[in-house]
């Protein structure tokens, strides 16, 4: 059994700590949120919903997303043996879910909000969603606004960096009273691309490892298409931490487990300057209706 009290005592010691700085209170923060999670859930949930005539069975994970200049909003991935799904919010379409399993959230250094509080206008309407294909290695994005699905398929890259690209990764030490995460140990990662930073990670190796391969290949996609478009841009505007972050190393900030905190510095290098982020709110396992992962009929735009 967790002893939360506990654990909450243990972080709330560690982000006080004298001499500790921003961005280390936000891990130890970030770790006390994913320990609140229910890990046991996924672990050994047995609940199966009778009244879904067609389901499969899910790992369901929630993020909070924050981005520079738009602010924080949830965003919901849901990973099958076949499928994964992002939605940019428990929109109408998750409540074709049956939610038995508990939420965890946390308010924290006014960063991370407690959820439904405080999210990006319009997160709640029905803008579409992202279903990749994970067997075909096909990614479409669909609108349902304009009632289209922007088809992506998979393109390996092929051509060089426009600019050198030398990565290196340094492991941070983490403080020995950091709590395990669903019995696995955590560890600080960051990524420096070119000898600036660019990359900062919370990790748990081994934790969700086919969610992990699910988001990497996911990424392989993405980065595909990402290098299909570079001769468009002209070289003075090639930056080298969005070069190997989404073409030419899409998944080295997978490397060392799944991300339970990911943290995109801007152009100082600075640690304490995020332009984006993504950090864990909550996981689970339950059954989902198949047609979760059913496309709408729309008309489909192949982009490559």
């Amino acid at each position: 059994m967790i002893n939360k009290p506990s654990v909450q005592k243990v972080i709330k010691t560690a982000v006080k700590k004298e001499g500790m700085t921003q961005w280390q209170k936000r891990i130890a923060s970030s770790l006390l949120l994913a320990f609140f999670t229910p890990l046991l859930s996924y672990a050994a949930s047995g609940s199966v919903s009778a009244k879904l005539p067609a389901s499969t069975h899910a790992t369901i994970i929630q993020f909070s997303e924050y981005e520079q200049g738009t602010g924080t909003h949830p965003v919901t991935m849901t990973i099958t043996d076949n499928y994964l799904r992002i939605d940019d919010s428990l929109s109408r379409n998750m409540e074709k879910i049956k939610d038995e399993a508990p939420e965890a959230s946390l308010q924290a250094e006014g960063s991370l909000q407690a959820e439904g509080s405080q999210q990006a206008e319009g997160s709640e309407e029905d803008s579409g969603f992202v279903l990749f294909d994970r067997k075909a290695k096909v990614i479409y994005s669909v609108s349902s606004e304009e009632q289209q699905i922007i088809k992506v398929s998979h393109v390996p890259v092929t051509m060089p960096s426009p600019i050198a690209l030398k990565l290196r990764s340094t492991k941070i030490a983490m403080d020995e009273n950091t709590p395990l995460i669903s019995g696995k140990k955590t560890q600080n990662h960051q990524i420096f691309v070119n000898d600036k930073l660019c990359y900062n990670l919370i990790t748990v190796p081994g934790l969700m490892p086919d969610v992990v391969l699910a988001m990497s290949n996911f990424n392989q996609v993405l980065a595909g298409q990402q290098a299909e478009t570079l001769r468009y841009i002209p070289a003075d505007l090639h930056e080298a931490c969005d070069l190997a972050r989404h073409t030419f190393y899409p998944q080295k900030h997978l490397e060392n487990g799944f991300p339970l905190m990911f943290q995109a510095v801007d152009e100082t290098g600075k640690i304490e300057n995020v332009k984006y982020s993504r950090t864990l709110i909550n996981f689970k396992q339950q059954d989902v209706p198949v047609e979760f992962f059913v496309l709408p009929e729309y008309s489909i735009v192949p982009i490559n």
